[in-house]
């Protein structure tokens, strides 16, 4: 069964961290949905550019500090929201994820099945 922990748009960053920092394999997968170009970098390769360049350390920085928020405000969204709560926040932050996702894709990042996202949208149109 697909799990869907991230949904991302163009022009953002992606990686499974905790395999990078520690240079075990991964546990996850990561899936383009659509066509795109992407940039690798491997962990000598980036740790020399950090050593290296003030911009690339402070882009490093950076970016481990919005994995960080973003993963704190995942597991909170998944602890303290309600399936449907999910659901609308992620249709306030991200309403062109519906047009970029398939609903099977939405309902698993909101960790819930396809029919309960029926049932959630369903009860949001009769208001």
């Amino acid at each position: 069964m697909e799990t869907n922990l991230l949904l991302r748009s163009k022009n953002e960053f992606i990686t499974d961290y905790e395999s990078f920092i520690s240079q075990k394999p991964s546990t996850l997968w990561i899936q383009a949905i659509e066509k795109g170009e992407m940039i690798l970098l491997n962990h000598k390769g980036l740790y020399s550019l950090y050593n290296n360049s003030f911009y690339w350390n402070k882009f490093g920085r950076i970016i481990s500090e919005q994995i960080f928020i973003n993963s704190k405000r995942r597991t909170e969204q998944l602890l303290f929201l309600s399936p449907k709560e999910r659901y609308l926040l992620l249709l306030k932050e991200f309403p062109d994820f519906f047009q970029k996702y398939s609903l099977k894709h939405i309902a698993s990042y909101l960790g819930i099945t396809p029919q309960s996202l029926s049932r959630i949208r369903n009860q949001i149109s009769k208001h």
